[in-house]
């Protein structure tokens, strides 16, 4: 992590890592954390070979973009409190709800939905529904759909990043 990044130099990074992850490896949801790990070393290399698990919608079910997923997981990280201290004070649970709610508000603000088919059906202009074997073959089929895809992850990674740098001292620019 390097410190003397203004918050445009850090969007860029994590955003451009995690569109080339998205490129190479066409898994969305770990591309996404990838980008991020780029600058926050705090995401653990457990999290990220998980990650895979939530790719094509979780787990290739065709429901909640594995972008979306994974900045869950990231917010999740950085500010929930721990389940022991949760226990002894019930209350602080609505710190963690306060903060994924407040992130699934910007995701949908930024992105417009949440939902793996519906950004096929803005990039594509159908949905594949993944658990269709011929609807897979179909998308596979598709020569660009990686590049298209990680514009998705490029600009859901950067959004995710610009929550979590909101506590952060970082200069502008």
């Amino acid at each position: 992590m390097n410190k003397n990044m203004t918050k445009a130099e850090i969007l860029d990074l994590v955003g451009k890592t995690a569109r080339e992850a998205q490129i190479r490896d066409d898994v969305c949801s770990r591309s996404t954390l990838l980008g991020l790990k780029a600058y926050f070393d705090w995401i653990p290399d457990e999290l990220i070979r998980a990650s895979m698990s939530l790719c094509g919608g979780a787990g290739a079910s065709s429901g909640s973009c594995g972008t979306y997923t994974c900045g869950l997981l990231a917010v999740g990280l950085k500010y929930n409190v721990p389940l022991e201290d949760e226990l002894k004070n019930p209350e602080l649970q609505e710190i963690n709800a306060s903060k994924f709610q407040e992130f699934r508000d910007r995701y949908l603000a930024a992105m417009g939905t949440t939902l793996c088919p519906e950004f096929q059906k803005k990039i594509f202009g159908r949905t594949y529904i993944f658990t269709d074997p011929k609807d897979c073959e179909e998308y596979w089929k598709v020569e660009d759909h990686a590049e298209k895809c990680a514009a998705v992850v490029e600009k859901a990674t950067r959004v995710i990043a610009e929550m979590l740098l909101e506590d952060e001292e970082v200069k502008e620019g």
